[in-house]
């Protein structure tokens, strides 16, 4: 199983939510960045961003937020860069991408 680390704009994104959005995005964060990571579920939206630079992965979660990440199998952890709004990450994919 991998460590799941945080960025700091990552905590700060998650301390402005509601109790019960909080618990349901870590909820979703340990389901599908640690036990189904290298699976395919309908439970975790999950897709490789074309072109990223360090191969970056993006989540949906409830179509209401996003999650930015990185796998490091070597060290056996997932970075979350950053998540935030699925609104606001639509703006976002060019940070991630070469293109």
């Amino acid at each position: 199983m991998y460590d799941i680390v945080l960025s700091t704009s990552s905590i700060h994104y998650l301390s402005k939510l509601s109790k019960s959005d909080f618990l349901h995005v870590k909820r979703i964060l340990y389901l599908c960045l640690g036990e189904y990571l290298n699976t395919v579920s309908k439970r975790c939206n999950k897709k490789l961003l074309q072109g990223s630079k360090d191969k970056t992965y993006r989540l949906h979660i409830s179509m209401t937020h996003t999650v930015f990440y990185r796998v490091d199998s070597v060290s056996g952890r997932v970075y979350v860069d950053q998540i935030m709004g699925i609104n606001q990450a639509h703006s976002k994919y060019g940070l991630f991408c070469l293109f």
